[in-house]
């Protein structure tokens, strides 16, 4: 760790500001190519791919760029009527990106993890007595909890747990 210092304090600063400029340089670089790239501009295309496939190795710096191109292609796509849909790279080609699913979203259907909203709860014959006595278990320290923050997530254990007994 770095000693805390002013002086240490004043050049970690003067480095968050330059990272905050390189950061808005990008956003203009991606925008403008992007742009480039729906016009039918080939080497725009390559020079996103090859920025991305450059950063590729490094888990943070892709993160980040992930989401700095998602969000300037979702608002261009959007700008020029042509989808709502952000876009990334995936084998040397930019994409549109395949929304997730969040449960609860369209009020049914599917959810990120694969399980239907709706779907009622299987009863497994073999797992009720364990079931059973987790309920139990989880009753008596509903009533012996003070934290109002612990009683309402036991509450919602029970309430969950409740049609598989």
């Amino acid at each position: 760790m770095t000693t805390l210092t002013i002086k240490n304090a004043k050049t970690i600063a003067s480095e968050f500001i330059s990272a905050q400029g390189t950061r808005d340089t990008v956003l203009a670089i991606l925008d403008n190519a992007y742009k480039l790239h729906l016009s039918g501009d080939n080497k725009a295309t390559k020079f996103i791919v090859t920025i991305w496939e450059s950063v590729a190795s490094d888990k943070k710096a892709i993160a980040s760029l992930r989401t700095m191109f998602n969000r300037v292609t979702k608002k261009i796509n959007k700008a020029e009527g042509i989808s709502e849909k952000a876009c990334t790279v995936k084998n040397g080609e930019i994409v549109e990106v395949t929304p997730r699913v969040k449960k609860g979203a369209t009020g049914g259907g599917e959810s990120e993890s694969g399980e239907s909203a709706n779907a009622e709860p299987v009863k497994d014959e073999a797992s009720a007595p364990r079931y059973s006595v987790a309920f139990q278990e989880l009753t008596r320290m509903l009533k012996r909890e003070k934290d109002e923050k612990k009683r309402e997530a036991l509450e919602v254990a029970l309430t969950v747990l409740a049609p598989k007994c």
